[in-house]
Parts: structure tokens; C-alpha cells; sequence
């Protein structure tokens, strides 16, 4: 589990998820068998031994849409307008209420951004000036645009080389994106690494002619082998050929050490040989 990554987190997950729907549809398949054919539903099995993902998102589906219909019809019989407006609000007045929010904090910053205009005699005040939604985005904004004018300079003073957002001296959204998106890449290649490996060490310990060599299997693939190998090995043997035929002859100081070096019998013959005509 400690050297699984992001795609083996994944597959797993989804195998199990993959599982459990299978379990759960042989599970209803055989309720439909034993009643002559009926119809019955994910929803309708059993919660403590029968139930899945597909009974799970089942019910919670008919859940969703029961409580909006339920907030409905009693907003209705209320007359209220809105749906956040109800004493118990459902999906959609919950829903309403958050967008609500968002705007009415967008709406008190800009109406305060005016004010510190007016204060000011008129000039313009930023929204990154005053606390609200947009002044947080313009920061980040402003952030990402004074850390790649910042890249700029160091490529400049990098001797032209490329600068990348994750190494620029001043940090933004931009170079956090890309650290994550590094580091995320970098557990996937090792996770696939150590896969391929484990690949490979499974495929050797079971070829067939490592475990059996006199079957047709391992004589097929030992003929195969050799046969792909034997080309390259000749390639080889001629290209050691051809680098001894194109060497040549050690001579003066380095012939010296060569004989110095050479074991006492080779020494000799090499002296007789030059001695003869």
C-alpha cells in the first residue's frame, strides 16, 4: 500500500466499486428468479446483506428529489416566493441561500469600496483594497501576474535558460499548480517503474524455457531466442574484427609497459619473435 500511487489508488477503488455492483445485481438477479420474474429494484434489497453502490445511489436519488418535492409543495400551500425564505428549507432553499450569500458579500464589498472612494475625493479604489470575493480574486490574479514578470527576469538572468513557474524565485498559483502536478507525476512513473518491473520479473520466472525447457513451448522459444540473438552477436564479433584491423601497432614507451606487464612466458616469445629475420 506504501508504494501504490495515484493510478493504483484508482483501479483499486474502482475494482472493488466494479465488486460490489456485480455482487449486488447477482444478488437481485436471483430475487427476480425466485419471484416468477417480478421487478425488483436496487432500492429494494435488503440494506444489511443485499444492498450496494447501485441500492445506495438509489436511495439517496429518491431521497433528493422527495425532500425538493416535499419543500415544494409546502413552500405552495405557504405562499412564499422563495425557497430559501421557508422555515425548513429543502435542496433548492438551501441551494438559493448559499448563492444569496455569495452575492450579498460581492455587493457590501463593492458598496464599501464606493464609500472609500467617495472618502477619498473620488479616486479609484481597487477591490483588492477592500475585504469581498473579488478582491481575493484579483490578489490571486495579481500574484500570478507579478511572479511571471518575475520568471521573465530571472530567465534573464538565467542566461536566457527557460524558468519554470515551480522555480521562479517568487511563488504564485501558478508555480503551486505546477509542484503538485510534478509531484504527482513523479509517484505515477515510480508506481508504473515498479509495476513494469514486477511485470517482468513474473514474465521471466515463468517462461517456458526457464521452467521447462524440453516442452514444445521452451524449445519454441529457445529456438526463437537464439535465433534473434545470433544476428547480434555476429554483428558484434565483426565489429571487434574491424576494430582490430583498423588498430595499430604499440609502439616505444607504450609497447615498453605493455611488456612489463605481460606475464614472464609472453615476455620471452615476444623477445624471440623479435629477434628472428
Amino acid at each position: 500500500d506504501e508504494t501504490r500511487g495515484p493510478l493504483g489508488n484508482a483501479e483499486k477503488s474502482a475494482v472493488q466499486w466494479l465488486k460490489s455492483v456485480i455482487e449486488e445485481e447477482g444478488k437481485r438477479a436471483k430475487r427476480i428468479a425466485d419471484s416468477d420474474g417480478e421487478l425488483i429494484r436496487p432500492k429494494d434489497l435488503s440494506p444489511s446483506d443485499e444492498a450496494g453502490p447501485l441500492s445506495e445511489m438509489e436511495r439517496r436519488a429518491i431521497q433528493f428529489l422527495s425532500e425538493i418535492t416535499d419543500s415544494e409543495v409546502e413552500r405552495t400551500r405557504s405562499g412564499t416566493i422563495r425557497p430559501k425564505d421557508m422555515k425548513s428549507p429543502g435542496p433548492l432553499g438551501e441551494a438559493e441561500a448559499r448563492a444569496v450569500l455569495a452575492l450579498e458579500r460581492i455587493v457590501e464589498s463593492e458598496k464599501l469600496r464606493m464609500d472609500q472612494s467617495r472618502i477619498r475625493g473620488g479616486e479609484v479604489v481597487r477591490p483588492i483594497d477592500v475585504p469581498g470575493p473579488l478582491g481575493e480574486f484579483e490578489r490571486y490574479v495579481g500574484d500570478i501576474i507579478r511572479a511571471e514578470k518575475q520568471r521573465v527576469k530571472d530567465r534573464e538572468a538565467n542566461e536566457g535558460k527557460l524558468v519554470r513557474p515551480k522555480d521562479a524565485s517568487i511563488k504564485s498559483g501558478l508555480s503551486e499548480v505546477e509542484r503538485k502536478a510534478v509531484d504527482d507525476w513523479e509517484l505515477l512513473r515510480k508506481e508504473e517503474n515498479e509495476r513494469f518491473y514486477s511485470l517482468q520479473r513474473f514474465l521471466s520466472d515463468r517462461r517456458p524455457m526457464e521452467t521447462d525447457k524440453d516442452s514444445p513451448l521452451g524449445v519454441t522459444e529457445a529456438f526463437t531466442v537464439a535465433l534473434v540473438r545470433g544476428p547480434q552477436l555476429i554483428g558484434k564479433v565483426l565489429g571487434r574484427v574491424k576494430e582490430l584491423l583498423n588498430s595499430e601497432e604499440v609502439a616505444g614507451q607504450d609497447k615498453d609497459i605493455l611488456q612489463q606487464n605481460l606475464p614472464a612466458s609472453s615476455g620471452q616469445n615476444s623477445e624471440e619473435d623479435d629477434k628472428r629475420p
